[in-house]
Formats: C-alpha cells, sequence, structure tokens
C-alpha cells in the first residue's frame, strides 16, 4: 500500500469515534474499523519494516549480490550524508543499543475552525529480531458517550499476534490492518536501516531550509513506488526537513515535515550513553499547517516488561457482539408483549383532592360589663 491511501485527518478523527458506536450495532470487524480511521496518526509514509537479524549480511556480501544482479546501489556522496546525521544524533552502534523505548506525545490536528488533541503513548521493545509494539490512544469524546467521556483504546503486537481493545472488547489485528499498525515503527532510527528495507539513495542537490544551508538527499523505494526528500543541516548534519506527495493526479498533495528542538535523551540503565531526538514536529499540507506533535516523554532501555506486548484483558469482540444481540432481542420482545396488553385498562393516576382548609370566624365580642349600682345616701337624723 503506496502512502496515498492513508486516510486524511480532517475526516478519520471522526470516523474512528463513530466507529466506535456502529462497530456494535452493524457487526463490522473491529480492527479494521480502529486501523484504517486512525492512520493519521502514523508517521506519514509508511516502508515495510523488518528489525535486521542478527547474521545479517555483510556490506561487502550484499554489494556483491547486487553487482552480480545489476541493482541499482546508493550514491556513496548521498550515504556520507546520511552517515553525518547518523553520528550527529549519537551512532549507529548507540541508537542500535536501544533494547526499549517509551513515548508520550500529543497529535494536535489543526483545522481553520477548530483543533483537536489526541493523547498517545507509545512502547517498543526488541525481542530477538522482531518489534514488539503496543500503543495506547485517547480521543476526545466528540459527544458520543453520554458523558462525553475521552474514547480510549490499546494496540499490541508481540512480534507474531496483534490485538486491537476498544469499549472492552479484544480483536485480532491481521493482514491489512496489521501491516498499517507496524509500518513505519523504529526503535532506533528510519536511516539505520534504510538500505535493508529497500531503499536507494542518491543526492539531490543543495537548499536553503529555515535559513540554513542544507543538502538534499533523494530516497527512492526499490519499488520505485516512493519518493522521499530529506534535507540535512550543513552546519550539525541533522535532519530538518522531510517532503513528500501523497494521492494521484490532480489531486496530488505535498506533505513536508520540520523537525525541531533536538534534545539529548540518556539511556535509563547508563546515563553516559545518549542519543539526540526531535521533541517537536509540524507536519504541512500544501503549505498550510495540518498536524503539530509534542513530545512530553521519551525513556531509553527503561525495562519494559515482555508482558506490556500480550493481548490486552477483556471479552473478545464475537463475545460482546453475541451479548448485544441478545439484548437487542430481548428489548424487542419486551416492547411486543407491551403492545399486546394496551387493549387493558390501565390504572388512571388521579391526583389526590387536597384537604379542605380550615374557615376563619370571626370572634364573637365579649359582652359589656353590668354597671355596679350606686348606693342610696342615708336621710340626717335618722336611725
Amino acid at each position: 500500500m503506496n502512502a496515498g491511501s492513508i486516510l486524511k485527518f480532517s475526516t478519520s478523527t471522526l470516523l474512528a469515534a463513530i466507529m466506535l458506536t456502529v462497530v456494535f450495532s452493524s457487526g463490522l470487524p473491529l480492527a479494521g474499523a480502529f486501523s484504517d480511521s486512525l492512520a493519521w496518526a502514523q508517521d506519514p509514509v509508511k516502508p515495510p519494516v523488518t528489525e535486521p537479524a542478527k547474521d545479517d549480511k555483510k556490506p561487502e556480501a550484499t554489494d556483491a549480490i547486487d553487482d552480480i544482479l545489476g541493482l541499482p546501489t546508493s550514491e556513496p556522496e548521498a550515504v556520507a550524508v546520511i552517515d553525518r546525521y547518523l553520528e550527529s544524533v549519537g551512532g549507529s552502534e548507540r541508537l542500535k543499543s536501544i533494547q526499549d523505548r517509551t513515548e508520550r506525545f500529543r497529535n494536535k490536528k489543526i483545522e481553520p475552525t477548530n483543533e483537536t488533541i489526541m493523547k498517545m503513548s507509545r512502547f517498543l521493545k526488541r525481542n530477538e529480531g522482531a518489534l514488539m509494539i503496543r500503543e495506547e490512544w485517547q480521543l476526545p469524546g466528540l459527544g458520543l458517550t453520554k458523558n462525553n467521556e475521552p474514547l480510549n483504546f490499546v494496540q499490541v503486537y508481540d512480534g507474531e499476534n496483534a490485538f486491537v481493545k476498544a469499549m472492552g472488547a479484544v480483536s485480532p489485528l491481521a493482514g491489512k490492518t496489521l501491516i498499517v499498525f507496524v509500518w513505519d515503527k523504529h526503535i532506533d532510527d528510519f536511516f539505520c536501516s534504510f538500505a535493508d528495507n529497500g531503499y536507494i539513495a542518491k543526492l539531490a542537490g543543495e537548499e536553503t531550509v529555515l535559513g540554513k544551508p542544507c543538502k538534499v538527499v533523494e530516497l527512492n523505494s526499490f519499488a520505485g513506488n516512493q519518493r522521499m526528500l530529506f534535507a540535512f543541516s550543513d552546519e550539525d548534519g541533522l535532519l530538518i526537513r522531510k517532503t513528500w506527495q501523497e494521492g494521484q493526479p490532480p489531486a496530488v498533495i505535498t506533505k513536508e515535515v520540520f523537525y525541531e528542538d533536538y534534545t539529548r535523551i540518556r539511556f535509563s540503565d547508563d546515563r553516559n550513553q545518549w542519543i539526540k531526538t526531535p521533541i517537536a514536529k509540524k507536519i504541512f499540507e500544501d503549505g498550510e499547517l495540518s498536524l503539530e506533535v509534542n513530545y512530553d516523554e521519551i525513556t531509553l532501555n527503561a525495562g519494559i516488561s515482555s508482558g506490556v506486548f500480550g493481548r490486552p484483558d477483556g471479552r473478545s469482540f464475537e463475545e460482546v457482539r453475541r451479548e448485544r444481540e441478545a439484548a437487542r432481542a430481548k428489548e424487542k420482545a419486551g416492547e411486543t408483549a407491551g403492545e399486546a396488553k394496551d387493549g387493558d385498562k390501565k390504572p388512571v393516576w388521579e391526583k389526590p383532592k387536597p384537604k379542605p382548609k380550615p374557615v376563619w370566624e370571626k370572634p364573637k365580642p365579649k359582652p359589656a360589663p353590668k354597671p355596679t349600682p350606686t348606693p342610696e345616701p342615708t336621710p340626717e337624723g335618722g336611725r
């Protein structure tokens, strides 16, 4: 699959949230619903990635085979620019000594009238040549839940099996959805294994990027279906910009990633060891800012347990689907039974009559007091 098949973010976030509701009511495969609709959060260009085996062939042997078969090889001048970059960020050997990596970051989608932020945690671990991956996503609720809570789901890959968990249900990842999930995941750096992944490098000239003189290296896939341009600073050798195109004519979009704020990240198991990595990225589509990625945490060699990459706890999607279908059938049966009883008279609720209020009576007036008789006077001399 080429990069143009990845869905645009402007609709994928909404589609992802809708899938959370639709997938249970329609019986759609849970794995496909999430992996396809949320591809926007992955790195834009996604070549298949395989960790180099411990017994990789030596470069001399590989070059000899290429010469015999007449296969194109990378230009030495371009390889020199890439090698300088790898040394600037810590060196190939140090990058390949990373055994596990934890990243926590925020993706902010920028639209003319809205900004949407998605939080994400990513865990990577080497496992005998394979790369184990776990991603934990937190999307805005978008009004699809009762209290508009964030939507959470988990994707894991242990090197053999992969699963996705959402809304308490667990579904396997396989085929196309698994490819979308594991594409372009690197525990070290893309340029550590670009040749092993079938890319051929050549020098494409010089250019000034963000006011810095740069050498531009062009990478083409062996199949010829992917072409990317990388601008490396002449000053320190660091990668400044990545450019590529998506879509088919006439709807072709030019995309750019600018890498900012290179920071030293020290190993947890050896503070004297470090790599340098950008902790901020800005992605443009046809010159318009589309997405910002900001890292809150990067941890190296902290000893992540392999159990983190196992099947998430939860019931299978099929079990949850059967339970929901049974609940809907029971609800429908209850509605039918209710309709059959419509002929029966239902008790009518009457509002209780209020108690009569006591009648106020005007108090009767008290009787007037009787007058006290005045004694008559006694005649003089009378006895």
